[in-house]
């Protein structure tokens, strides 16, 4: 019986060994050509955003994939999911993680400044004027002059006012902020009085749904302008889907955010994305060389 209990035994233990041999290969077989693929990398920057919902977020964090590809560079991101707390605990998390660069669009708060002013690595702040005394870069596009640029696009057509629709976001959103600035200081003051101004949110299906409320009230308006790709787009389809065909729309945002919009009758200020020179400047603070302390892109 002890006999028969021991080559039991040992049966079973050359299984395992057998399997677990088996399972390497298998690991091999499926993975190993991914593993080969993967290049090292000198560079580590890590990436905080305040969330994804506001699709140019997610944009970013796709072209800055994209564009990391076959450079000495690897990125780790992360979203705070609209909360400071949150981006506080991403920012300290990627520090754990040892990246050598770290980039960072801050939620407005006084935590997340404290937590950038604790990290001992080059610090790259993107877009939040608040914080473009913390960190060695700051870097936005030029959201105010492209704002004024877009409405002066728009009076040279329609110069009466009245017939203008400007299509705000979220008044935290310091970007939307910025673009309405600019689009204001555009205007004389009674202009502005006259200027009607819809909240459309910040993604199409925001915009869409506040754009049919609307225009079920509302047809004098003869050009609609959106701070954001997505948010002239969602105006566009309710327009399309009331049958309103009069109005012409105007936006601004980056080349591949109207890119992805497709063929639309539109007027444009576009930017070049900012991901080639997230990467290009964090790797050069990696590098330890000279970098400007502000970089600004500008619209055309």
């Amino acid at each position: 019986m002890k006999k028969i209990l021991s080559r039991t035994r040992g049966a079973i233990l050359l299984a395992f060994i057998l399997l677990c041999i088996s399972g390497l290969f298998l690991t091999e077989k499926l993975y190993g050509e991914s593993y080969k693929k993967v290049e090292s990398y000198s560079c580590l920057i890590g990436l905080s955003l305040p969330e994804v919902e506001n699709p140019s977020y997610g944009e970013l964090m796709d072209e800055i994939h994209e564009k990391k590809q076959n450079r000495d560079i690897n990125v780790i991101m992360k979203e705070a999911g609209g909360d400071d707390l949150q981006q506080c605990m991403d920012i300290r998390q990627l520090a754990s993680y040892g990246v050598d660069v770290m980039v960072i669009s801050p939620i407005s708060s006084e935590e997340v400044r404290e937590a950038i002013k604790e990290l001992n690595i080059p610090v790259i702040t993107l877009e939040n004027p608040e914080f473009s005394d913390v960190g060695r870069v700051y870097m936005e596009y030029d959201n105010i002059e492209g704002g004024r640029a877009l409405a002066e696009m728009i009076l040279n057509k329609y110069p009466v006012v009245e017939e203008i629709l400007l299509l705000t976001g979220p008044e935290e959103n310091p970007v939307s902020v910025q673009r309405k600035e600019g689009f204001l200081q555009a205007l004389t003051l009674e202009q502005r009085q006259k200027l009607t101004m819809l909240e459309a949110g910040e993604n199409r299906d925001e915009a869409e749904r506040a754009m049919k409320y609307f225009l079920i009230s509302n047809n004098d308006i003869k050009a609609v302008a959106g701070l954001s790709a997505q948010s002239i787009y969602g105006a566009y389809l309710a327009a399309e889907k009331l049958r309103n065909f009069d109005m012409e729309f105007y936006g601004m945002d980056t080349k591949k955010s109207i890119e992805k919009l497709g063929d639309v009758d539109f007027h444009w200020i576009n930017y070049e994305s900012m991901a080639k020179e997230i990467l290009d400047t964090g790797e050069a603070l990696y590098l330890g060389k000279e970098v400007k302390e502000r970089i600004t892109i500008r619209g055309n």
